[in-house]
C-alpha cells in the first residue's frame, strides 16, 4: 500500500532532522540501515511543493521518528508546530 503526501520545504526539513538521529542510532546498534538510509536520500531528492508516494514501512518510520523529535522539544519547552503539522500530513 502507498500513499501520496505533498512535502513542503518545512516538512522536508522536519523529516530529515527526525530520520538523521534515529538513522545514526541504528547504525551505531549495528541494526539495518538500509530503510531509513534510502528514506532519507528520497526525501532529500524530492522538490519540494511536490507530491510524492511512500510505503506504509515508510510511512510508519516517519511518524514514529517525527514523533520522537516532537516529545524531545515538548520536554525541552520548544516549539512544535512543524512538527505537529508534518504529523498530520500522515495521518
Amino acid at each position: 500500500m502507498t500513499r501520496k503526501i505533498k512535502l513542503t520545504r518545512a516538512n522536508k526539513s522536519i523529516l530529515l532532522k527526525a530520520l538523521a538521529p534515529y538513522y545514526y542510532q541504528e547504525k551505531a546498534l549495528g541494526h539495518n540501515t538500509e530503510t531509513p538510509g534510502r528514506l532519507i536520500l528520497k526525501i532529500n531528492a524530492l522538490p519540494a511543493d511536490k507530491r510524492a508516494s511512500f510505503s506504509a514501512e515508510e510511512i510508519r518510520l516517519m511518524r514514529t521518528t517525527i514523533n520522537q523529535l516532537r516529545n524531545e522539544r515538548l520536554a525541552k519547552g520548544q516549539y512544535t508546530d512543524a512538527a505537529d503539522d508534518m504529523l498530520l500530513k500522515l495521518y
